[in-house]
């Protein structure tokens, strides 16, 4: 039995801070497309604020994102359901959240 080439096989984990991981079930390009949301909006929060984000916002910014595109007229809806995890950074407790493709996200 052959072994996947990990080289080419695209990672359903990404980074989109420091703190805070995605991992992904579904489309490549949506989670792609998604992901590089969500890093953009870390960033800017980390600009703005001067704090990193919290899991549970960058989950609302996720799933509303999600949410947005099921609604809005030219666009199809993200064909991908996320799993967000990391630490807090206020008071470094781990946090899973899940959201799915309707803009639904639940605490773990």
């Amino acid at each position: 039995m052959k072994l996947q080439d990990t080289r080419i096989t695209p990672s359903k984990i990404c980074n989109v801070d420091t703190h805070v991981s995605l991992a992904f079930a579904g489309l490549n390009a949506d989670a792609r497309i998604l992901v590089d949301k969500a890093r953009l909006e870390a960033q800017s929060h980390r600009l703005t604020v001067e704090d990193p984000v919290s899991i549970e916002y960058i989950t609302k910014y996720v799933a509303g994102v999600q949410q947005r595109y099921t609604q809005s007229g030219g666009v199809r809806p993200f064909g991908i359901s996320t799993l967000i995890v990391g630490f807090d950074p206020n008071d470094k407790t781990p946090r899973l959240y899940q959201t799915e493709p309707s803009g639904i996200y639940s605490a773990w």
